[in-house]
Order: structure tokens, then sequence, then C-alpha cells
């Protein structure tokens, strides 16, 4: 099931990617393949899976967190993020695509924010 703002590959005689813009009765949808387009619902990674609301969510969330410069401080409040949304779970699904930011962010500065939650079960001690 796509969702507005779901990524379309390029695929068949149509070469350039595009996003979901509209959803039709018929079952069919229309596809933007202006760049613009793309960015807004894809500014910091592939959100397709997300219902339009949770990467309108995800964007604000990491719009806030790139206005900081310094790569640790980004780690630390994406980290407190992750943590207070959590909390709730029909927020499951952002949770997930943040922590896959998360997982970029730290394979690019090589480093782990400072602290972090984990479950007890998946620690080995």
């Amino acid at each position: 099931m796509a969702h507005i703002g779901d990524l379309v590959p390029k695929s068949g005689l149509y070469t350039n990617p595009g996003v979901v813009v509209d959803k039709h009765r018929d079952g069919t949808v229309t596809i933007d393949t202006e760049p613009l387009s793309i960015h807004k619902y894809h500014r910091y990674s592939n959100t397709t899976g997300l219902t339009h609301e949770e990467k309108d969510q995800f964007n604000a969330i990491l719009d806030q967190i790139y206005a900081n410069e310094e790569p640790m401080d980004r780690m630390d409040e994406i980290q407190v993020e992750i943590d207070r949304l959590r909390a709730d779970p029909k927020n499951a699904n952002v949770v997930q695509y943040l922590r896959n930011q998360q997982a970029t962010m730290i394979r690019d500065i090589k480093k782990l924010p400072r602290y972090y939650g984990e479950d007890e079960a998946q620690i080995n001690t």
C-alpha cells in the first residue's frame, strides 16, 4: 500500500524517480518527478513506509536536530528524541526511522551517543 510521499524509484519507460502525491479511488496514484517534491518528503533519508503524518514528524524532528552544526550535539539530540518518542507505541515507525538516521550519523562521525537506551535482554554481560 502506497502512502503520500512514498519514493518511486526509476523504472520501466520512466527513468526519473518520483514521489506519490495523490491517491485515487480507482487504485491509481499520481507521481511527481520534480526534485523539490521528492525533497519535501525525503530530505534526510528515504521515508517510504511512513504515513504522510509520520514523514512530516520525522522531517520536523531532523530539521530541528540538523540546525545544530556540531555532530556530537546532533547525536545527543537524536537520542533524546528517540527516548522521548519510544515511550508511546504509536511512534514506533518514526522511532525506527530515527534509529536508522542515528546509525548513519554514527558511521559518519565514528562515535556513539554519550547515553543511549537499550533493552536489558539485548545486553551481553
